[in-house]
């Protein structure tokens, strides 16, 4: 195994397998347009990195603006402007679903994936949702019970979920 590279379960399989996940490919020929980006509006190119790292592997992550200035610790005129100068430049594409906004990085530019899955850019995403954004907990995890052994002769113990009332 490589050093870049980890071992992770597949979830859906239960096998383990090899990844190198934790990598972004930025392509030469565009680095002069991040270069120039740094240079003229480096807070809206810090945005633009700080998507790359948290955007998925079809290059889309969904947060709202208060979140992303939350993160940024700026205001959300101060992220509508820099968003408004990533979408000039090309480098991000903004798109709205109801009371969504998503960011999906210019896969010409930077792309998280092999290059073969392009075709699959912008088709789901990250989502990321900062704590003043929600009411609640996102999930209620009360504990209902415990599973302890059951014992029988001449068969294999069973397990048998008790209350804990």
């Amino acid at each position: 195994m490589r050093p870049h590279e980890k071992i992770v379960l597949d979830e859906s399989t239960g096998e383990l397998e090899e990844r190198n996940d934790n990598f972004a490919q930025f392509y030469i020929d565009k680095m002069q347009l991040i270069t120039e980006m740094i240079r003229e509006n480096p807070r809206a190119a810090t945005i633009f990195i700080w998507l790359i790292q948290h955007m998925d592997k079809r290059n889309a992550l969904v947060i709202s603006q208060q979140a992303l200035a939350e993160a940024h610790n700026l205001h959300r005129n101060t992220i509508a402007t820099c968003t408004n100068y990533l979408r000039e430049k090309k480098a991000v594409q903004v798109l709205r679903s109801g009371g969504s906004t998503i960011y999906a990085v210019n896969v010409q530019l930077v792309w998280k994936s092999r290059a073969d899955k392009k075709r699959y850019a912008m088709f789901d995403a990250a989502v990321y949702v900062a704590e003043s954004e929600q009411d609640a907990p996102l999930y209620d995890t009360e504990l209902v019970g415990h599973a302890v052994t059951k014992k029988k002769r001449g068969r294999p113990a069973k397990m048998k979920a008790t209350s804990l009332s």
